[in-house]
């Protein structure tokens, strides 16, 4: 758990304290060696419900000239 703390906070390390709901999701939502099941699963008897659930399944990605344009530009200075 340390180590995943402080994978989160900033450089300073005095954020950890608002770090630790998405740790203990983490934790809660991951596969343990020694019970095997995900504690999540065993605590409210479903899988958790992720943020990547919601994605859609076909991304369409536009092709814009001119801000690669714009990017080259700035890229150029």
């Amino acid at each position: 758990m340390d180590s995943k703390i402080a994978a989160l906070s900033n450089l300073r390390k005095t954020d950890w304290d608002d770090q630790l709901p998405f740790v203990t999701f983490n934790y809660n939502a991951s596969i343990h060696s020694s019970t095997k099941p995900i504690p999540f699963e065993m605590m409210y008897g479903r899988t958790p419900i992720l943020p990547i659930d919601y994605q859609e399944d076909n991304v369409t990605i536009s092709y814009d000239d001119g801000h690669i344009k714009k990017l080259n530009q700035f890229l150029q200075k």
